[in-house]
Parts: structure tokens; sequence; C-alpha cells
């Protein structure tokens, strides 16, 4: 799995989608013809070039095709957009213009194809195991490029992103209430890979972000070494057939392809962590990469941020729009990265108090205002989506945690009282407001169920 914020979900209003296609990367837009100002819904995406590269040698004949991610629940049909086509000897591939949804997501699969060319009498090999992808992103969205390129790296870059929603090559898709949140996570492969040149790291990376550049170089390199080869199924000890052992499901599944074998990697990433990484060539293709003999603990790729204040985070949470807030105890302040990681909080944060507050947990409602429970001088602090000071309730017992109910009430637990204080979104304590008995003993952490 990716630790990212993926799900959050927000509706987006006409204006917001009519913009989308007025910005889009030369798209052209398809209107009803009795509703000139009707809000666009498809676009005409341009033709555009690519290459398929398994490893550092291209790859003839491999099949492509074009996805729209499904909106009729996670992991739902993706719909395949236009006619399939394949690559040249060269590796090369010209992608005819398309049509698609404003405002959905697109992503292109390979497969198939000839990862070791002819030499003389030598015929070519034919991989039919071979699956490599890259997400493209927002129909109409300027992150679409005009050249592709579609390798390992590309590969890991979109599995791991978009593991939460896939449930195979042609099953990616999100539930209709969620669309941003299926959205974030196409626009987290741009920070972990530029899909124009199929390197590491993406454009999108904010400044000081890092990557795990080694793990990913090794996730590439367990998929390359059974990408340029003749294929194979699981237990019979080639390349791609010890690549499926290792790589079942959930559910004991073996997978068939590289792709598949990728998302089960990500979606069980504690599973056979150590034989897998020793699923690589001595004469590594992508570097640097983690040394054979020393695993990571997991298959997880975990993009590390910097700024907005971060000082000694606590606690953390998301918004609607896929923003991330987290509580610093380090400087009585609290840091908000939008869905991309870029900081919105200055680099001293969002102030929740004098020094001294101690900030030990944040909670966002439905408006997008972020609740703070300041367990140093007794107080919860609600700030405004650009962190501004709304509402300070005083008077509570070193507030260790918080949570915001369906109607908008927001529960803090008091370890220093052994109680559960409640209030309304305005700041005004409930009826019985604080509770305690019912074995409430220094409670460290509070939830509250969805309604």
């Amino acid at each position: 799995m990716m630790h990212r914020c993926h799900r959050g979900a927000i509706l987006l209003g006409a204006a917001a989608v009519a913009a989308l296609g007025a910005t889009g990367c030369g798209t052209s837009v398809s209107r009803s013809a009795s509703a000139a100002n009707a809000v666009p819904t498809t676009l005409t995406v341009p033709a555009s070039k690519g290459i398929v590269m398994g490893g550092q040698q291209p790859v003839a004949g491999v099949t492509l095709q074009l996805y729209q991610a499904g909106t009729s629940g996670y992991g739902s049909l993706a719909t395949a957009l236009g006619s399939p086509t394949q690559t040249l000897p060269s590796g090369n591939f010209n992608l005819p213009s398309y049509t698609c949804a404003a405002g959905s997501q697109v992503y292109l699969v390979g497969t198939g194809g000839q990862p070791i060319a002819a030499v003389g009498s030598i015929p070519a090999v034919t991989n039919n195991n071979l699956a490599l992808m890259v997400g493209l992103g927002t129909c109409g969205g300027t992150d679409l490029n005009t050249f592709i390129n579609v390798n390992e790296l590309t590969t890991v870059a979109t599995v791991w992103a978009l593991s939460p929603f896939m449930t195979g090559i042609a099953n990616i898709g999100t539930s209709s209430t969620n669309t941003a949140g299926l959205a974030n996570a196409f626009a987290a492969i741009n920070e972990l890979v530029n899909t124009s040149n199929g390197a590491l790291s993406g454009p999108a990376l904010p400044s000081g972000a890092t990557l795990p550049i080694t793990e990913i170089n090794a996730l590439a390199d367990i998929l390359e070494q059974c990408v340029n080869s003749g294929g194979g199924v699981a237990g019979d000890l080639s390349g791609c057939g010890t690549l499926f052992q290792l790589a079942p499901n959930a559910g004991g599944t073996f997978p068939t392809d590289t792709i598949t074998a990728a998302m089960n990697m990500a979606q069980t990433p504690g599973r056979n962590v150590a034989a897998l990484n020793r699923l690589r060539s001595t004469q590594p293709v992508f570097t640097p990469a983690l040394d054979v003999n020393s695993p990571p603990t997991a298959w997880t790729i975990a993009i590390t941020y910097v700024g907005g204040g971060l000082s000694a985070p606590t606690s953390i949470a998301t918004d609607a729009a896929g923003a991330v807030w987290l509580s610093n105890g380090g400087n009585a302040s609290v840091t908000k990265l939008n869905s991309s990681g870029t900081p919105v909080s200055t680099s001293s944060g969002f102030s929740t108090g004098a020094a001294g507050a101690a900030p030990a947990a944040v909670a966002v409602d439905a408006s997008g205002n972020a609740w703070v429970a300041n367990a140093g001088n007794g107080t919860i602090v609600e700030l405004s989506p650009a962190g501004g000071t709304m509402n300070t309730v005083s008077s509570l017992n070193a507030p260790g945690s918080i949570a915001v109910d369906g109607l908008g009430n927001i529960w803090v637990g008091n370890p220093g009282a052994s109680t559960v204080s409640a209030f309304t979104g305005s700041g005004a304590a409930l009826a019985g407001s604080p509770f305690g008995g019912a074995g409430i003993s220094s409670p460290t952490s509070v939830a509250v169920t969805p309604k």
C-alpha cells in the first residue's frame, strides 16, 4: 500500500467541472447542440506518442489499451477507451485521440509483447505474462502528457497509488461520491514518477519532500526480471513463476501477470517480503536499490513531507478535499498540507494558542474546520480552513483526543479527569457533559460512529 490520504470525498459543482474543461491541455469540448452553455460532459484528448520499456530495452508488440476508471464502486469495472494499439519493434507507439468523460481518471495498460528481440536465427521471445501500466490523470487536466513512458517504475507508482481503488487491470474505480479521492490518488502518481520519461521522481513532488527511492527501484527490479523473460506460471521456478508464487492475493489466488502481482504486493505488503526482495538480478536495472539481503519490513511506499510548521507531530486528520492536518506538539501549532503534500500553513504552522498549549489531537468537521485538543492548557480550538481561530473552549483537563460525530458535535477525551466532554459545533457543552463513570479511566483516544 501507499501511505497517502486518498479517500476524502468532495462534491464538484458545475463551475468547477466547466473550468476543468476550459483549462485542459489543449482538449476540445463536446457539447450538446441544444445547450450551448451546458457543462461539458466529454472531452476529446489529442493524439500522443510514447514508448514501452522493459528495464532499459524497448518492448515490441505490446497491446495497449486506454481505460477510464469506474465510478460505481471501489474496484468497479473501468471503461475501455477506443481500440487497442500495438508498439512497433522500437517499442514506440502512437496513441490516437480519444474521448473521455470530463473529470474522469484515465490510465494506460500494456500487455504481452516481445521483450527480447530476434537476433539472427534466434526468434524474438514473447511474454504473455508481461503487463505494465501508467496512470495518466484527469481527462482534460494539465497532467496529461504528449509523450508517455510505460515501464516498471510507472507501473509501481501507478499500482501503489491506486491499490485502494483496484481489484484488477480493468477494475479500477471508486464510488460516485468519492471521485475527488480517486483524483488525489492519480495525482500521487505524478509525485512518484515522471510519466514522460519513466524516471523518479515526479514533477508534482513538493519541494523538500522525499521518496523511498531504493525501495521503489527494488520493486521495479522485481517486476523487471519477469517482464524481460519468456513468462511462466506460479511454481514453475521461472522468474515469473517464482514472482507469482510469492505474490498471491489475500485469498491465495496466484497472479498471472505482473500488474496483478504488483497489486497483490501493494495490498498485502507484509507477505513474503524477504523472498521477494531476493527475486532480483545481481545487476539491478533500476538503481540505487535495496540490498538483496536487507529487505524492508513491508512493501509500503511512504512519501515524506516537510514544511508548514511541522514540529513533533502528534496526530493526523484529513478533510473532505484530501488535505492533511497535523497537530504539532513541538510548537503549539497545526500544520496543513494540501492533497499533494504542499504546505498550506506557514513555516510556523497555524497557531493553536500560546506556547505550552501542546496540541495533542486534531479532527476535521464537515465544514473543513479543524478542531484541536490542547493538552498543555486544557483547551480545544476551532480553526477555519485558512487557519484562523474561530472558537476556543476552556476548562478541559489535559485533553488528548478529539472526534467529530455525524451531527457536528465535538467529543474530547480528558485523561486528567477520566471523563469525556462533548460540545456542539458552536462550542456549547452538551447536556450532561462531561461524562464520567462507566469504566472511563484516563481515556487516551475517542472515536464516534458515522451517524
